[in-house]
């Protein structure tokens, strides 16, 4: 049995454009290793095991053109 790894923590360092960029980087990541495209960004962090921090008031975490970026609530 393959051995599972553990689960990636993206820390929220203050600044939302590092955020961004390290949940794209773990997107880029989960489709070369699932070799499959999540459809949202929750399936995203439910498959990839990837824990983010929470978005900022009134947004949230949404995928387009292969980045994952803030969106209106």
């Amino acid at each position: 049995m393959p051995a599972t790894s553990p689960a990636t923590i993206v820390s929220d360092p203050g600044n939302i454009d590092a955020t961004l960029s390290q949940l794209t980087s773990e997107l880029h990541r989960y489709v070369l290793h699932s070799r499959s495209v999540p459809r949202d960004f929750a399936e995203f962090i439910a498959k990839s095991g990837v824990q983010a921090p929470a978005p900022p008031t009134g947004k949230k975490y949404a995928i387009q053109k292969r980045a994952v970026v803030l969106v209106k609530r």
